[in-house]
């Protein structure tokens, strides 16, 4: 069945929904003791995606909801539409997710009345789904998560909206939370699991040390805008308390704050302390205690698989970390394939940084390790796009991005040049970035050198080809500045281009000290002594 929007034309109480066309549906597995069905529903409407979590009661249940108060209900929704839905909407969105429940209510051949609902413009793909279960007793969260843009600390941030006054629309971002329960609860008992379910998404965003949108000093206790629907069970024995000392209560305090947890890694890159951390017994040669050790991930990546050339990152992060890397540097655009552009556009790019380069902050947190990653940037002011490299230390913080200041026409032509190029300090040591054909002329090298580079890092994607280099570009650019230059190129192959007889490299004072290729792609190492002496680190 579809479900339900969009194009709603506001006048008083009149709406005309168009339904849009039909993606597909996935079911959600619930314990059968729950006694409920759940799916979600997808469509689309313009072009941008809708997705709604349906779930169903084979009997009418008693439902608390903090958008449409106490009801006896027979399904609950909640309606995930693209963020850019949302904006085009403005006012009008409060009528719009009505109609959805509406126009839904009307396929299920049910009372609007009976359908408890809620709202996100988080990604539905991002539901996390949490259930803890003790003697008789289960609870089932459904989670979706956005703290990105609206967290709030009740108590320090101002309120601006007056209902029936607006003059500006509501913040994106928030957290809807569907609790299912197999025992009864008492309407007392449904009411006090409010408490507890705030307390478990409270406790949630501590542990994840998500802060204040608007008091960056602050810890968030919600976003402005979160909601939450409680549905009571029908089997024995009826509960009349909910609070934290009670049983009930545990469960569904520890499945809310799992749900959250899950659902903010999912969906904004939030993740607790260690929860990123491989773990894996460290193999490979010891390095002097001064040294530091540089991964150069001489991958192969596809292009257009976002999804895929992100797990072969991560997966070669993991693998760097077992051979003791202190700093893992991928290749110009690991995360998109070279030639992506062809495949996938540029639409899907998000505002930097995304939420799979705040996992990737985690992850250096987690490990120890510093991130060199190269990743197509969307600026979140202007929107322009660049090709860049993002730079993470070993702490987790984002220290921005270098953007390639010659890209390439054709391939490249979706990217903007970059400024100057900053320098970045992690573990004490200033790092210059150049990226492929920045170091092609002596400008962009000596720029940063000039900036108090004491390293250039060179991710590329640069194939040997007649007459377009790189021959000896990189010892020209080590002799030239005095400074090593690290290279990290790529194997494989695209349709376009052959990449398999690529080289990573390192030179100084115009000498190139090692090669390394790999025609399906490998990693390398390094040590540095972080002055002028570098050793190969066999791995074998």
């Amino acid at each position: 069945m579809h479900i339900l929007s969009l194009a709603i034309l506001r006048s008083c109480s009149f709406f005309l929904l168009a339904l849009p066309a039909l993606v597909g549906a996935a079911e959600i597995d619930l314990p059968a003791e729950i006694a409920a069905t759940a799916e979600v529903r997808r469509g689309e409407q313009d072009g941008l995606w809708e997705k709604t979590l349906l779930v169903r009661f084979p009997s009418e249940r008693r439902v608390l909801s903090t958008s449409d108060g106490m009801l006896t209900a027979r399904a609950a929704i909640n309606h995930a539409a693209h963020p850019l839905l949302w904006h085009r909407l403005g006012s009008d969105s409060k009528g719009y997710a009505l109609g959805v429940r509406d126009a839904l209510a009307a396929q299920l051949e049910l009372p609007s009345a009976t359908v408890a609902q809620m709202s996100t413009a988080a990604d539905m793909d991002h539901i996390a789904v949490a259930t803890r279960t003790y003697g008789p007793l289960t609870v089932t969260v459904l989670a979706t998560a956005g703290a990105r843009s609206n967290a709030i600390r009740t108590g320090v941030d101002a309120g601006a909206y007056i209902e029936g006054a607006e003059t500006e629309q509501k913040p994106a971002g928030t957290i809807n939370i569907l609790l299912l329960t197999n025992i009864a609860l008492s309407d007392a008992a449904l009411a006090r699991s409010l408490i507890t379910i705030t307390e478990g998404k409270t406790a949630a965003l501590e542990d994840l040390k998500v802060p204040s949108s608007y008091t960056k000093e602050a810890q968030a206790t919600g976003t402005g805008t979160d909601n939450i629907i409680v549905v009571s069970g029908t089997a024995a024995p009826r509960a009349t308390y909910t609070g934290g000392h009670s049983r009930i209560g545990e469960l569904i305090g520890k499945a809310t704050y799992a749900a959250v947890v899950e659902a903010l890694g999912k969906q904004n890159g939030f993740h607790l302390p260690g929860a990123r951390r491989f773990g894996d017994t460290p193999v490979g040669r010891a390095k002097r205690a001064s040294d530091l050790r540089i991964a150069l991930l001489h991958l192969a990546p596809v292009p257009g698989d976002i999804a895929g050339n992100r797990a072969r990152i991560e997966t070669a992060i993991r693998e760097a970390v077992r051979h003791g890397a202190d700093w893992v540097v991928t290749p110009e655009l690991a995360e998109t394939g070279y030639n992506f552009i062809a495949r996938i556009g540029s639409d899907w790019i998000p505002p930097f940084p995304s939420n799979w380069v705040h996992s990737l902050a985690a992850i250096a947190r987690d490990n120890g390790v510093a991130l060199f990653v190269g990743i197509a940037e969307r600026d979140p002011g202007t929107h322009h796009l660049y090709n860049s490299v993002a730079v993470i230390d070993r702490h987790g913080s984002l220290l921005g991005t270098y953007r390639k200041q010659r890209p390439i026409g054709g391939a490249e032509a979706w990217s903007r040049p970059g400024g100057a190029g900053q320098t970045f300090v992690v573990d004490g040591i200033r790092v210059g970035t150049l990226i492929c054909a920045d170091a092609w002329r002596p400008e962009p090298a000596a720029k940063l050198a000039a900036r108090g580079a004491q390293i250039l890092l060179s991710p590329a994607n640069w194939p040997p080809v007649e007459g377009m280099g790189p021959g000896d570009v990189w010892e020209k650019r080590s002799r030239q500045t005095g400074l090593p230059l690290v290279v990290v190129n790529r194997g494989g192959k695209e349709p376009e281009l052959n990449f398999s007889r690529g080289e990573s490299a390192v030179a100084i004072n115009g000498r190139r000290l090692f090669t390394f290729t790999a025609a399906e792609g490998g990693i390398f190492y390094v040590d540095w002594d972080r002055h002028r002496r570098f050793r190969s680190v066999r791995t074998d």
